[in-house]
């Protein structure tokens, strides 16, 4: 008889009580017995991995946008460059003149740093503006987007091939997403700072998303944004 079955052989015998107390031992909590079951020991679950719990009930994690085939649609910002052109000046101009202080360009992070880009931006792009499409074209940081972002343009889409062009655009970018603790963090941003500055439902996500992966929000508008406490603000250009 080999030590596991010995060991096995001694477990199974051990009171329901002795027999938690050694899953506790080993790490594991067993699953919920069924009717008749007389060896729960041998049903156990792993607990979750508590690093990776964490992230993900933080919101560190990343949304799987998928494929969407072969296509002449490229990917990244060539994708929506201009596609709502008629929508030009939508964003409305930066706010940086008011906000004097509070602010530095994305340039003036180091090089390559991660930073999510808000859907502002992104519109900016979609319309055309060129210090936008210079901005993806040659982006001093690197570029990721909140899902909120994602959504928000999708729910812009015109047409079937806006939609394709939006999916394309978000390929090369990690897209992320928000786990319990921080949409509850959103929840208080916008509790917060719904009256005093002017944060919308869809602004208090990206906030969050922001602080919960812990980098700098890059934005043309950075009032919602000023008093919220341990969020880095940049405008994307000058």
């Amino acid at each position: 008889m080999s030590l596991f079955e010995e060991a096995m052989a001694i477990a199974v015998q051990l009171p329901q009580a002795e027999r938690e107390r050694l899953a506790q031992a080993l790490g594991v909590q067993a699953a919920a017995p069924s009717r008749g079951q007389t060896l729960p020991l041998q049903n156990f679950v792993p607990r979750p991995d508590p690093v990776a719990w964490r992230k993900a009930e933080t919101g560190h994690a990343v949304l799987a946008t998928g494929s969407i085939g072969t296509t002449n649609i490229p990917d990244g910002h060539q994708a929506i460059a201009g596609i709502w052109a008629e929508r030009a000046g939508e964003t409305g101009q930066a706010d940086a003149a008011t906000e004097s202080g509070a602010w530095s360009l994305a340039s003036a992070l180091p090089s390559g740093s991660p930073v999510l880009v808000h859907t502002d931006v992104c519109i900016a792009l979609a319309t055309g503006a060129a210090p936008a499409v210079r901005f993806f074209e040659q982006p001093p940081v690197e570029i990721r987007l909140a899902t909120a972002s994602y959504l928000t343009l999708l729910g812009g889409a015109q047409n079937e091939e806006q939609l394709q062009r939006i999916r394309r655009f978000v390929q090369p970018y990690a897209v992320l997403s928000l786990g319990p603790m921080a949409s509850s963090r959103s929840v208080e941003l916008l509790l917060a700072h719904t009256l005093a500055d002017g944060l919308e439902p869809l602004d208090a996500l990206i906030a969050a998303t922001a602080l919960a992966h812990e980098i700098p929000l890059v934005t043309q508008h950075l009032r919602p944004f000023r008093n919220i406490q341990g969020l880095t603000i940049c405008l994307p250009y000058n």
